[in-house]
C-alpha cells in the first residue's frame, strides 16, 4: 500500500542533520528543496553551517551568514552561535569574536551558549588584548541578565596573572592557586574596571583591592604589573607610582592585616619591587579617585566619606592602608624583563 508524501522543511532539515560532515551531500538537498518549492528556513541554514564546520571548512561555513542576508533570512542567534563554534573548534578565534561584534551590529541578542562559547574558547590567555576581550563578553553577559561561570574565567584570568611570576623565574607558591570557592564577580569586575582600554592615559595607577580576599587581592595585583608590563613593551612609560588601596579597618581586623602581608610579600619576595606603607592620612590625590573605576578622574562620594569615618569620635581607632610601589622599581623591574 503506497501512502502519499510530500517532504516539508522539517524533512530536509532532519535530512541534512544526518549528513554529519558530507557537505557536498547537505548542499545537494538545499537545492533539492528550491527545486520542489520549499524555502530554507533558520534551522535549515543553522545545519548547514555546522555540517560545514564538520567538515573543518571555516570560511563557507562564516560565508553562509551572509548567503541567508542575500537571500532575505536574516541570521538569529541561532545561526551565529553555530558559526561562532565552527570558529572556536578550528582555533580561529579572532573570527568567532568578530561574529560577536556582528551580532551586536545587526541587533542579534546572544544567548548563554554565545556567551559559554567565547568564554571557554581560549584554554591560555596570550594577551593583554585578549584578556581585555573576554573580561568584555563576560560583562556584557551580566548586563545582558545571564549568569555568566565565574569560576572558569578566574581560572583563566589568574593564569595570565601569574604569569609575571613564572616570567620572573621564581618558583610559584602553589598555596596561592585555589578554589576561592563562591561566585567571583566581584573579583572580575575588580580586574576588568582596572584593564578596560585607555586606563595607562591615567596620570597615576591605583589598584582598589577592598573587599577581596587576600588570594583575590593578590590576582587584582598582578593583573594590573602584567598590564603595565605589556604596555610598556608597547611604548607605554611609566610615569606614576602604582598605588594599592586597601581601605578603612578597624585596628586588630586580622582580615586586612593578611591581604596588606600577601601584598607585600608579592610584589617585594616575588617580584623585587620597592613597596612602601603609606601613613593613614588621605591625600589630595587618592580623593580624585573613582573608586569603582580608579582611572576615572571624577571624583566619588563614598571615598570622600571615608575621610569623615576617620575623623568620627563615636568609631574605634581606624587606619587608612596604603601601599606604594615606587615608580622607580617599576621602571628597573620593566627594564629586567625586556633584556
Amino acid at each position: 500500500m503506497k501512502v502519499p508524501f510530500r517532504p516539508t522543511t522539517s524533512t530536509y532539515n532532519v535530512l541534512m542533520k544526518a549528513c554529519g560532515t558530507d557537505d557536498f551531500r547537505a548542499r545537494g538537498l538545499m537545492d533539492e528543496m528550491r527545486t520542489a518549492g520549499i524555502f530554507p528556513n533558520h534551522i535549515t541554514w543553522s545545519t548547514l553551517i555546522g555540517v560545514y564546520g564538520g567538515s573543518g571548512d571555516v570560511k563557507r561555513a562564516v560565508q553562509i551568514l551572509k548567503t541567508m542576508r542575500n537571500s532575505g533570512v536574516q541570521p538569529d542567534v541561532v545561526a551565529y552561535t553555530a558559526a561562532i563554534k565552527v570558529c572556536v573548534k578550528q582555533r580561529e578565534l579572532n573570527l568567532a569574536f568578530s561574529l560577536f561584534a556582528e551580532m551586536q551590529k545587526y541587533q542579534v541578542q546572544p544567548n548563554m551558549v554565545t556567551y559559554n562559547t567565547l568564554l571557554r574558547a581560549r584554554t591560555r590567555y596570550g594577551s593583554l588584548e585578549e584578556v581585555q576581550q573576554c573580561l568584555s563578553i563576560y560583562q556584557h553577559m551580566r548586563k545582558a541578565g545571564f549568569k555568566p561561570n565565574d569560576y572558569y574565567l578566574k581560572e583563566l584570568i589568574e593564569e595570565w596573572c601569574e604569569g609575571i611570576i613564572q616570567d620572573n623565574h621564581r618558583p610559584q607558591n602553589s598555596s596561592n592557586r585555589r578554589n576561592l570557592g563562591g561566585p567571583q564577580s566581584l573579583l572580575l569586575e575588580k580586574v576588568a574596571s582596572h584593564l578596560q582600554k585607555g586606563n595607562t592615559d591615567a596620570q597615576s595607577i591605583a589598584v582598589d583591592v577592598r573587599g577581596l580576599t587576600k588570594v583575590e587581592a593578590r590576582i587584582v595585583v598582578l593583573a594590573v604589573l602584567r598590564m603595565i608590563k605589556e604596555n610598556y613593551h608597547s611604548g607605554e612609560l611609566v610615569r606614576d607610582d602604582m598605588l594599592i588601596i586597601l581601605g578603612v579597618h578597624e585596628v586588630g581586623d586580622k582580615h586586612e592585616f593578611d591581604v596588606k602581608d600577601t601584598i607585600i610579600k608579592l610584589v617585594r619576595d616575588n617580584l623585587g619591587l620597592e613597596i612602601l606603607s603609606l601613613g593613614p592620612k588621605i591625600p589630595s590625590e587618592i580623593i580624585r579617585i573613582n573608586v569603582e573605576n580608579p582611572f576615572h578622574p571624577n571624583p566619588n562620594p563614598d571615598l570622600l566619606l571615608l575621610d569623615k569615618t576617620l575623623r568620627s569620635p563615636n568609631r574605634r581607632p581606624a587606619v587608612f592602608q596604603r601601599l606604594k610601589v615606587t615608580r622607580r622599581s617599576l621602571y628597573h623591574w620593566l627594564q629586567k624583563k625586556i633584556k
